[in-house]
């Protein structure tokens, strides 16, 4: 294939890095064809999805405009006041069903717990870069290479960044949830 104009991934988030997964997440918002992504990361497809398709307790599908977060403030506004029988019913089949408690997924929690790391490590190379940047000042070649990968760097960075704080509300979420 030269040109698909189509993709499928089935959980393309499972066992990337963050460097490979920025690069797909790149990759996908500049791709002229669809992306069809199944997928449990909520933060993939927010940056990546403009459209969901989700399937429903009661075995429909759902569609909405936007990323995951667009689709959660769709349903919330749908949801209407459930029944008393609707309520009875619902905790007979309790046992059923998954909770719709907060929390993180496997991924994420190993994510959240290294997240620091990464971004002091990601810093302390930017520095060094600078560092090499004054060292090498009148070499205009290796100062052509250095200014491009401190851009890299700059840019996974503010990747991180943002990866942190989503995780760190994440986190502050299910904080609040398990202490009510």
């Amino acid at each position: 294939m030269q040109a698909p104009n189509i993709l499928l991934f089935d959980e393309p988030t499972n066992d990337l890095d963050i460097q490979t997964l920025t690069i797909l997440e790149d990759y996908l918002e500049g791709f002229a064809g669809a992306v069809i992504v199944v997928s449990h990361d909520r933060y993939f497809l927010d940056k990546v999805a403009t459209r969901i398709f989700a399937f429903e307790p009661d075995g429909g599908i759902c569609g909405s405009m936007g990323g995951y977060s667009d689709y959660l403030a769709q349903r919330e506004e749908q949801a209407e006041p459930e029944t008393e029988r609707d309520t009875q019913q619902k905790s007979k089949d309790s046992w059923k069903t998954k909770s719709d408690k907060l929390k993180f997924t496997y991924k994420e929690q190993r994510e959240y717990d290294a997240i620091d790391d990464v971004i002091a490590k990601l810093e302390e190379r930017i520095d060094g870069v600078e560092k090499e940047l004054v060292k090498e000042a009148s070499n205009f070649e290796r100062l052509q290479e250095l200014m491009e990968q401190k851009t890299a760097l700059e840019a996974e960075l503010a990747a991180q960044m943002e990866r942190w704080v989503y995780l760190s509300d994440l986190a502050e979420r299910i904080e609040a949830q398990n202490q009510a």
